[in-house]
Parts: structure tokens; C-alpha cells; sequence
């Protein structure tokens, strides 16, 4: 199960969007082998404190609803996990599991769902078919803005649905990339799973949960696993984070950021997480991808060019249709199965451009 899933994953980062990794200082460019360089801070800042070609005033937030023109005037605040206090932690995690327990509302629409949750990870099952030549989400331009959208429409159903009030956290994989097993993060949302079990996680929160969708667009159920890589989480650290941030055009920092700090996530923490298609199985996965947010965040700055730059970022399909690829543009339409109402690409360039209404700590 678990060779097929890496095989998946491997397939994932050599797709369209796939070029050279950075060899970082010290290392061999072995890309079989997904080595990463030493973990260096060269501004001796904390990892809250990159260095980012935008504004040096970063502000960056999120509501439901359809989209609007509307101002953002009190931007919310996400915040990293670590920075949690446990009550909040707690109270994240009841919100979780309440999605996890209610029942599911599109069966009509995506076979296999079960839960509410279900209904989101099907949503991106639907939309991230990579191995079958269809995919909307990954191999395409609107990537990124894709998986902005996925992260707010959780948000949204955990507190409009689940009476969930406090930060939406996100995990910074930087200081933890070679070491995942012993993160805080990876540990509080229930740690590696057990070899004897077929890497079923058996503790935390999320122990022996039972997952309907996947592995990819098959419907198993099983346990939730993970199974982590340590080389491949080293695709996550320092040197790739400045490598990804010294890109100058977004589509250049889209393709490198793919291939290296959002392949460590999901390598990294393995099993369930390491399938492309149906990764949102593992709850972590939202931390993982808010990460992912946050860097496109603090690259945008309050750079207006760099906040609507698409040029070049690639198709709006990953087949070529018909009448020829599209290219990915602001009017790119966004789906959601109708968990919230389907926007476009430009909805969600700016944290705080109206629809969205959300900073980062």
C-alpha cells in the first residue's frame, strides 16, 4: 500500500510543474533521494522572520459567503500551531472531530463520503485527479489559489457549522524539516503511525480514525496512517525556504515551492498524507497547506504586482481541452461542490482583498 502511495507522490513532483530543485550548499542535487541541505539561518532570525522581496509591512485573513468586492477592515489572525495555548489547541480539535462525526451532505454528488469532512476531502478527490490526466488543483496555475480557497472553505465549516472561535492554525515546517516524528505539531495531532499496524496512528486525537476515501480516487476504508520520511521532510528546510523566496515572478516561485516545501509536507509525514488525490484524509493536512499559504503570504507582501501576478503560471487543466489550454487567470473559476458558493481565481489573490479577510502571526 504504502510503496504504491510513494510512487504516487513521486509521479506528483514530476509533473508539469516539476524543474530542478536547488542544490543547497553541502548536498549533491540527488533528486532520487529528495536530499536537503543543512538548515541554516543566514539572517540569524527566527522562523517567523523571513526575509521576502514585498512590503516590510506585512499584513495579510477570511470570511464565507459569496464573493464580494467588500473592504477587509478587521482582518482575523491566523497563527502557528505551536503558539496555541491547549485550550485553544482543545477546542481546535473538538471543531475537527465534530466535522468528523456529522454526516455528510453531498452522497448525490461524490461517491464514498460518509461525514462532513468526507464532503471536503472529496471535494479535492474530484478535483486533484493527477493520475488520471485530469486534475484541476496541482499540475495547473491556479495551484496555490486552489488550495487557499480549500483552506478557508475548512474554516468555514468549522465555525459555521462547528462553533469553532478561535485562530485557524497553520504548521511551520521549517525548524521541524528532518525531524518530523519528533515535531510538536505532527506529535499533538496523534505522531507517526505504527509499524505493526501498517503505520495506523493510534494516539491523539484522531486515533484509529477510520477514513472512507483513498487511498486516491478509490473508496477503502481504512485507518488513518502516517509513515514519515525524514530525507523527504528535509525538502522543507531553511535553504529551500530562501530559495523559494527569492523568486521574483510568481510563476517561478509557485513551480520551485511545489517541488520542495509542499513535497516535504506531504513526504514527510507519509502514509495517508503521501497520496496526492486523497492527502486531506489526515487532518494535518490543513496545517500543511496553511503553511503553504502563509509563505505565498509573506512572499506577496503588500505588493499589489506581486499579489495579482499569474503570468506564466500555467493552465487552467491539466488535459488540453478541445479548443486548446486556457490559461490560468484572475477569471479562472473555483468549485466547491456548493460547500461554499464557486468563486474565481482573483477572489483569493489578496488575504484581505474582501472575500478574504485574514493575517498571519
Amino acid at each position: 500500500m504504502f510503496s504504491a502511495q510513494i510512487i504516487a507522490f513521486t509521479l506528483f513532483a514530476m509533473l508539469p510543474l516539476s524543474f530542478a530543485r536547488p542544490t543547497p550548499p553541502g548536498g549533491n542535487g540527488d533528486h532520487d533521494h529528495w536530499h536537503g541541505g543543512n538548515q541554516n539561518d543566514n539572517h540569524g532570525e527566527s522562523h517567523h522572520g523571513w526575509q521576502h522581496g514585498g512590503s516590510g509591512n506585512l499584513n495579510g485573513g477570511s470570511h464565507g459567503g459569496s464573493p464580494t468586492s467588500g473592504t477587509c477592515k478587521t482582518p482575523t489572525t491566523r497563527a502557528e500551531w505551536t503558539t496555541l495555548t491547549q485550550d485553544q489547541k482543545d477546542a481546535y480539535f473538538e471543531a475537527e472531530l465534530c466535522l468528523l462525526a456529522a454526516p455528510a451532505q453531498l452522497q448525490a454528488r461524490i461517491d464514498g463520503v460518509v461525514s462532513r469532512y468526507d464532503d471536503l476531502v472529496g471535494s479535492h478527490v474530484k478535483q486533484g485527479n493527477i493520475m488520471g490526466g485530469v486534475d484541476l488543483w496541482h499540475v495547473t496555475g491556479q495551484f496555490l489559489a486552489a488550495h487557499r480557497y480549500y483552506v478557508h472553505t475548512h474554516e468555514y465549516l468549522l465555525r459555521n457549522e462547528c462553533g469553532y472561535t478561535g485562530p485557524i492554525p497553520y504548521w511551520n515546517e521549517q525548524p521541524d524539516a528532518g525531524s518530523f516524528a519528533t515535531s510538536e505539531t505532527v506529535l499533538d495531532f496523534g505522531g507517526e503511525g505504527i509499524e505493526e499496524d501498517d503505520y495506523a496512528v493510534v494516539d491523539g486525537p484522531f486515533a484509529n480514525l477510520t477514513r472512507y476515501l483513498g487511498p486516491g480516487t478509490t473508496n477503502t476504508a481504512h485507518l488513518l496512517t502516517r509513515e514519515g520520511d525524514p530525507k523527504n521532510s528535509l525538502l522543507g528546510n531553511q535553504t529551500y525556504v530562501d530559495a523559494v523566496m527569492a523568486e521574483t515572478s510568481f510563476a517561478a516561485f509557485q513551480k520551485l515551492l511545489f517541488n520542495t516545501l509542499h513535497a516535504a509536507g506531504h513526504g514527510g509525514v507519509g502514509g495517508d498524507m503521501v497520496n496526492p488525490i486523497s492527502s486531506p484524509d489526515d487532518p494535518i493536512f490543513f496545517m500543511h497547506h496553511g503553511y503553504l499559504d502563509y509563505v505565498w503570504w509573506k512572499w506577496q507582501g503588500r505588493n499589489d504586482t506581486r499579489i495579482h501576478d499569474l503570468e506564466g503560471a500555467g493552465n487552467e487543466t491539466q488535459a488540453e481541452p478541445a479548443t486548446g489550454y486556457v490559461p490560468t487567470s484572475e477569471a479562472t473559476n473555483l468549485y466547491m461542490y456548493d460547500i461554499l458558493p464557486n468563486i474565481t481565481v482573483g477572489d483569493v489573490l489578496d488575504t484581505q482583498g474582501g472575500y478574504l479577510c485574514y493575517i498571519y502571526a
